[in-house]
Formats: structure tokens, C-alpha cells, sequence
């Protein structure tokens, strides 16, 4: 039997949680027994990425991620393209798809969880006293599926792996990289300042070191003040959003994440398949990818001293690598065709009630 999906996002602007609905459409397109629809309310800088060869988009214009146009006019297309599954990705679609089930009975509402924590907002309030009458939630973790047990979800829940869409860099130049990377958008979820003050201590201490942070956000101007009072503002790079992060990897000595909380975060992952060390915060959405005996946690993710002494350890331990392998043996079943499988099994579940 085909399935006929409909996905609704708000865009594929700069984030994790953009780019894996990309990489699930690419996959999807790629079966006989899906019938494929996008709704999207903006254009975004990851549009690019998206193959178009076999699935209808309607764009719908909008003045907000919550305009009440919107989704009246995303409901009149639901209508019409009458899905067994209604799919949403992000916030103000899973408040839409609320409201829309409700106007389209015929329509399975399967909402997805890419975070496991979230600000005492309005929004994030209204999502989770709607989200919970999903038919199903897919979390892309186990922290964001106990979110939604704890929430009291009354339909079905899963845990679906992110995809890895690449392999391993090509092997770059032989001499030893002297560059510390962040990848990761300069908000506060990312805990960029504590993170940039490590880097200006570690800059301070090694001035054999070069940092790169990949990514952008509200947090830059405050960043950039850190840098310049520590006064190693040349040599802690602010890259800004970037098309690609491989070019980086494949030249970084160590990946550090100082995340208070996540998904699956997709730069760790990154990392992992580079062969990239990784400095992460002792957070249970790290030691879900990394293991819990990882070596190189931080213990305290607020204090930058400590952060910076883990940084230090990391590169002076000419083994870092090696302990990626619990990581690399996740990484190795998030291929596109099987994350894919997964996501049809959970439609097809839905589907049989």
C-alpha cells in the first residue's frame, strides 16, 4: 500500500532540526510506496539540499511562524491532499497540525521531538499541552521521548535515529591540526558564552592553538566582546554559518559541545564519523552517543575553567581518538535507507492503530 505523507515545516533555516528533514525527504523520495507532500511557510538557506524529483511542495506564504493565515490556508491544502499521515517538524507546525487533525479526521497527526528541554515560553507551553493529543511523537532521543512520557503523550512513541548523510573526510595533510571547532548555533541551549570564555583561556595558554566556531546567533556581539577583553580575537574565529562543516572537520584536532541540552545532536555525530575528539557536557544526550565512560565530559558545564582544562586533557592525549568507538558503532546504523525503513514502520503502525 502507498502512503501518502504530508510534512509541514516552518523552513529549512540554519539548524539541526532543518537539515535531518531534508536528509528524511531525500531518503523518502528515493521508495515506490510513499506519495510525497512538503508544506513550508519561508524560504530557508538550506533549501539547496532538498531533491525535488519526486515530491509536491506548496509554499505558504506567511508574516510569522504564527500566523493564524497560515494555517488556515496549510488546512485547506491538507484537505485537499487528504494524507494518512500529517507530519510535523517544529514548533509553531506541531501547534498548526493541532487544529489541523481536527479539520482533516482522515489524517494521522505524527509529531516529531528534536530537543529534550525547553525555555518557560508561552509557545513551548502551548506545544506541550497540544503535542500530547499526537497520534504518535518521534523523538530523535531517548531525553526527548521522557519528555513526552512525562507530558503525558496519548498516542504511540518512538525513538528514530538522525541520519548520517556523508562518510569519513579524505585524509588531509599529515602534519598534526592545531584547530579547536564548534559547530553549533551561538544561543544559549548551546551555552555559547561559557564555551567562548574557554576557548579564550585555552587561547591564552596555547598560543600554538587556532579556534573556529561554525554557526551564528543572537550570542555573537557578547562573544566577540569576550575575545577581544582576553585579547585573542584573531586567533578564535567567528565563521558564521557555513553550507558545509566537512571542509572544517577534516582539519580540526578536537570538537567541543558545551550543550545544556539536545536531540541527537548532529555536530557530535559529525565528529564522530571524522574521527574528530570530542569535548562534550556530561549530559545524557552526549552519553547516549558517546558512552557513558567517555573520557573527555565536563563535569561542571558552567564553569569555563573546567571546560578549558577538559579541552587541554583532550589534545594532550594522543590516543582522544580511540575512544570514539561506542560512537562510531551508533553512527554506523544511521544510514539514510535504514533510518528511512524506520520512519515507514512507524508510519505503518500509526496507520494500524
Amino acid at each position: 500500500m502507498t502512503l501518502k505523507i504530508c510534512f509541514m515545516i516552518p523552513g529549512f533555516s540554519d539548524g539541526g532540526a532543518q537539515r535531518q528533514c531534508i536528509y528524511l525527504l531525500n531518503e523518502l523520495q528515493k521508495r515506490d510506496d510513499v506519495e510525497l507532500h512538503l508544506i513550508r511557510f519561508h524560504k530557508g538557506i538550506h533549501d539547496h539540499l532538498l531533491k525535488t524529483d519526486r515530491i509536491e511542495i506548496l509554499d505558504i506564504p506567511v508574516k510569522s511562524n504564527y500566523d493564524i493565515r497560515g494555517m488556515m490556508r496549510a488546512a485547506d491544502q491538507v484537505k485537499k491532499i487528504g494524507p494518512d499521515i500529517l507530519m510535523s517538524w517544529l514548533h509553531s507546525s506541531d501547534i498548526y497540525s493541532f487544529f489541523i487533525r481536527l479539520l482533516s479526521r482522515g489524517s494521522k497527526w505524527v509529531m516529531t521531538e528534536r530537543d529534550s528541554s525547553y525555555p518557560n515560553e508561552l509557545r513551548y507551553w502551548v506545544r506541550l499541552k497540544l503535542g500530547r493529543y499526537a497520534d504518535a511523537i518521534v523523538a530523535n532521543s531517548a531525553s526527548g521521548d521522557a519528555l513526552w512520557a512525562a507530558n503525558g503523550a496519548r498516542g504511540k512513541r518512538f525513538v528514530a535515529n538522525n541520519i548520517v548523510p556523508f562518510g569519513a573526510p579524505a585524509p588531509t595533510a599529515a602534519e598534526p591540526s592545531r584547530t579547536v571547532l564548534h559547530i553549533g548555533r551561538l544561543e544559549p541551549q548551546k551555552n555559547a558564552l561559557v564555551l567562548a570564555e574557554a576557548f579564550a583561556i585555552v587561547a591564552v595558554r596555547r598560543p600554538d592553538l587556532t579556534f573556529q566556531l561554525v554557526g551564528d546567533g543572537s550570542l555573537r556581539g557578547k562573544i566577540e566582546a569576550i575575545t577581544a577583553r582576553a585579547g585573542v580575537s584573531d586567533r578564535v574565529q567567528l565563521l558564521g554559518f557555513q553550507k558545509s562543516v566537512m571542509p572544517f572537520l577534516a582539519k580540526a584536532a578536537l570538537l567541543v559541545s558545551l550543550s545544556h541540552h539536545e536531540g541527537l545532536p548532529n555536530a557530535l555525530l559529525e565528529g564522530t564519523v571524522s574521527g574528530v575528539p570530542i569535548v562534550a557536557s556530561d549530559i545524557r544526550e552526549h552519553q547516549d552517543l558517546l558512552g557513558t565512560d567517555y573520557p573527555f565530559y565536563v563535569p561542571d558545564r558552567g564553569d569555563a575553567e573546567v571546560a578549558a582544562a577538559m579541552i587541554e586533557r583532550a589534545l594532550d592525549d594522543l590516543s582522544a581518538a580511540s575512544y570514539l568507538k561506542f560512537a562510531k558503532s551508533r553512527t554506523d546504523a544511521m544510514t539514510g535507507s535504514a533510518v528511512a525503513d524506520n520512519y515507514i514502520d512507524i508510519f505503518r503502525s500509526v496507520m494500524a492503530g
